[in-house]
C-alpha cells in the first residue's frame, strides 16, 4: 500500500448500501511531513485521493484504478499537528467496471476539507 503508516481507520461503517463514512486518524510524525513542508506541516492532497482509493479497495475487496476526477476542491488545509481526525463520506454507484464517486472530507466539526468526483475502474491489468 502506498503511504504505509500514513493513516489509521479508526471506523467504517456502510449506510444506504453506498455510502462509506470513514473516521481516519492521520499520523501527524510521518516522514511524508519532512518534505511537505518542513516546519509547517500539511497533509498532501494527493494523499486524500490515496486514502480514498484505499477504503474503496478495502470496501469492494478489489484492486482500483483511477480514471479521472473532477470537481476537485481542496478547502481547508489539513496540519496533522492541529487537526488529524478526519471524516469521509464516499458515495459511490457501481456499473460494470467503473465506479462513480462523490467524496466529502471533513473535520470533526464538521469544516469541510474535500469535495471530489471521482471515477475509478477494477484494475484488471489484461483488458488495459
Amino acid at each position: 500500500m502506498v503511504l504505509d503508516d500514513f493513516y489509521t481507520v479508526m471506523e467504517s461503517k456502510l449506510l444506504e448500501g453506498q455510502l462509506l463514512t470513514v473516521k481516519v486518524k492521520i499520523h501527524e510524525e510521518h516522514t511524508v511531513f519532512n518534505g511537505h513542508f518542513p516546519n509547517f506541516p500539511v497533509v498532501p492532497g494527493v494523499a486524500m485521493l490515496q486514502i480514498i482509493k484505499n477504503i474503496l479497495e478495502k470496501h469492494l475487496q478489489q484492486t482500483l484504478f483511477l480514471k479521472s476526477s473532477s470537481s476537485i476542491k481542496f478547502l481547508s488545509l489539513v496540519n496533522p499537528h492541529k487537526e488529524n481526525i478526519l471524516f469521509f463520506g464516499i458515495h459511490y454507484t457501481m456499473e460494470n467496471e467503473v465506479i462513480n464517486v462523490k467524496t466529502s472530507t471533513s473535520f470533526k466539526d464538521g469544516r469541510a476539507v474535500l469535495k471530489c468526483n471521482t471515477t475509478f475502474v477494477k484494475n484488471n491489468p489484461t483488458k488495459r
